[in-house]
């Protein structure tokens, strides 16, 4: 949650409106004389549950607390929000360029020293007569001399202080190698070497840098996988192994594929199935999902097939599905019937005989292109493995059966989507559909409600994210941000369609002067953090965005459509007739719909 939207959620609006403004309530709302222009009759309007006021007089202006602010005391929006977050008790902590620059440069030196450690570690196994048991076990696993060059394999020596001795000799510190885990402190003071008898596999991140290492046991020494700890760069949950190599064929093949482990990924990598990554563990995260879902909305997830491959491949379920329903309201992909939702949808490799995806690769490479090629939606595959596990003809295995698949359906939103595993469902349990219809939404009503009452996130469906202007002008935003060339449409955006004060002001500063640096600089330093996410916000677009400028400039129409009829939605709900503009706002929504799936 960035500061304004933690100032909005604790400040209620009639009581920031009130020292300035008589409220009358009026139904649910309150209403007012207007405090902006002179008037007999109140046409000024609070509604409490939208946390938003509307003037419906001579102003035909309206917006949140911090819009009114600024409009009552002639503030700029940092102004605003300096005030409003002192009245909610919200610092605001802002740090100094030469604080910027400190960090950034104590940043820049870690991924050296992780760099060096790289390189160190490379040279040993290549070179080093002590690593020999290393190239030894490269060789049985059947790597190649190229993949074990691209994807930088090294050995760390069974001593307790060679690599920090070799970094010390090139004046790197000793709190720089703790700051990124490659010693560990003593108890009796001084360090140690963390990595000792090892073959060593470097994590790298989207941009190629070194980010930490994971270290495998040549010998019986526990654990048998070693991975750095949690550092100012690395971060086991963010970790993609092997992204920086994969980044390219994933936007090429339009699909990810996940594995388990290191050796899988680097054998699929060996073999020409270079779209491959892994998840460093079981347990695949929202964050990891995340990063791939930058470069394909396609993903295929291949863990092994042992019991716990299994137990994770359902529970990766919901991390990897909540993930789908945010992608609903972006222009590019805008979801009508199942057909296009399943386009989309996670897929499962299906691999039997208790093999994992390395084994199997290098056994027979045109086997595993088969697999992925009859990979099943993911929810699919659960529902026949955990089938298979019950008597179907025993009315408690079926009870089971039903009350473990609805915490899986429960995140899902979409009705068709919903009702499309519910039909399945019935069908592999020969029963009545109509029946189970409606027993299983009761199930899946009142485990959404569970989930909202203990506070747990719920995802919405389509239809309401897309009553949500916030993502919308985001996106339009970050569009504007990323390519200059669509500049002469957005300056025909009008800033009254943006509900949002911070994306307001941006959108302003942008409308005065395109350059990033000039708007940087103009923003008030409490929003510079929502800048920066409109910034990577635009370095993630689809490629095929910076592919065609039409397709470019469709997007942004969409996005201001959008905006637009969410503005004239409000202003019906507010009883002001917009009927005919909402009309032509979906035929050019239709329209640029169209235009754009032609592109």
């Amino acid at each position: 949650m960035n500061v304004v939207d933690e100032v909005k959620q604790k400040l209620d609006i009639v009581d920031v409106l009130t020292p300035y403004v008589q409220l009358h309530p009026s139904g649910k709302n309150f209403k007012a004389n207007c405090p902006f222009h002179s008037e007999k009759t109140a046409s000024f309007f609070v509604f409490p549950e939208k946390q938003s006021w509307h003037c419906f007089g001579a102003c035909g202006t309206g917006g949140d607390i911090f819009t009114f602010i600024m409009k009552k005391e002639g503030l700029d929006f940092g102004q605003a929000l300096r005030l409003l977050a002192e009245k909610a008790n919200v610092t605001l902590s802002y740090k100094s360029e030469k604080s910027n620059k400190e960090e950034q440069d104590r940043l820049d030196r870690l991924y050296k020293i992780t760099e060096v450690a790289a390189e160190y570690f490379h040279y040993l196994l290549l070179h080093s007569s002590e690593a020999e048991k290393a190239r030894i076990y490269t060789q049985k696993r059947g790597l190649s001399a190229k993949v074990i060059d691209d994807f930088q394999l090294g050995f760390a020596p069974n001593k307790w202080d060679e690599l920090s001795s070799h970094l010390a000799k090139s004046d790197y510190r000793d709190e720089d190698m703790l700051a990124v885990g490659l010693v560990a402190p003593r108890d009796s003071g001084g360090h140690y070497d963390r990595f000792r008898n090892r073959l060593i596999f470097p994590l790298r991140d989207v941009k190629s840098r070194v980010i930490g290492f994971g270290a495998r046991a040549l010998d019986d020494s526990m654990p048998k996988y070693l991975n750095s700890p949690e550092t100012l760069i690395f971060n086991k949950s963010s970790v993609v192994y092997g992204i920086d190599r994969a980044q390219a064929a994933i936007r090429q093949k339009d699909a990810a594929v996940i594995t388990e482990g290191y050796m899988d990924t680097i054998a699929a990598h060996q073999f020409g199935y270079e779209n491959t990554v892994a998840c460093m563990g079981t347990a695949i995260t929202e964050k990891q999902i995340s990063i791939l879902r930058r470069f394909s909305k396609n993903i295929i997830v291949a863990l092994d097939a042992d019991k716990a491959g299994l137990e994770a491949t359902t529970r990766s379920i919901i991390t990897i599905n909540e993930q789908i329903p945010k992608d609903y309201w972006m222009p590019w992909t805008d979801p009508k019937t199942y057909d296009e939702l399943v386009k989309h949808e996670v897929q499962v490799v299906e691999i039997k005989g208790g093999k994992d995806p390395d084994e199997i690769i290098r056994k027979s490479p045109e086997q595993w292109g088969k697999l992925l090629k009859e990979s099943q939606p993911i929810i699919d595959f659960t529902l026949k493995k955990e089938l298979a596990t019950i008597d179907q003809n025993s009315p408690g295995d079926k009870s089971a059966f039903v009350s473990k698949f609805v915490p899986i359906l429960a995140p899902i939103d979409d009705p068709v989507r919903c009702a499309h595993y519910i039909q399945k469902v019935a069908a592999l349990l020969k029963m009545d559909y109509t029946g189970m219809h409606k027993d299983l939404f009761d199930l899946l009503n009142r485990e959404k409600k569970g989930k909202t009452s203990r506070g747990n996130k719920v995802i919405r469906s389509y239809a309401v994210q897309a009553e949500s202007s916030r993502p919308i002008e985001e996106y339009c935003l970050a569009l504007l941000l990323q390519f200059p060339d669509i500049r002469p449409a957005g300056m025909k955006l009008s800033a009254e369609y943006f509900e949002h004060a911070d994306n307001k002001d941006i959108l302003f500063k942008w409308q005065e002067n395109s350059d990033v640096d000039s708007i940087a600089a103009s923003l008030d330093p409490a929003i510079h953090d929502c800048f920066d996410h409109l910034l990577a916000f635009g370095k993630q677009l689809p490629p095929s965005l910076g592919q065609s400028k039409r397709e470019r400039e469709y997007a942004l129409n969409d996005c201001i459509n959008r905006l637009q009829e969410i503005y004239v939605k409000k202003l019906i709900e507010h009883g002001i007739d917009e009927g005919p503009q909402l009309h032509d706002i979906f035929k050019k929504r239709g329209r640029i719909s169209s235009r754009t799936k032609g592109v």
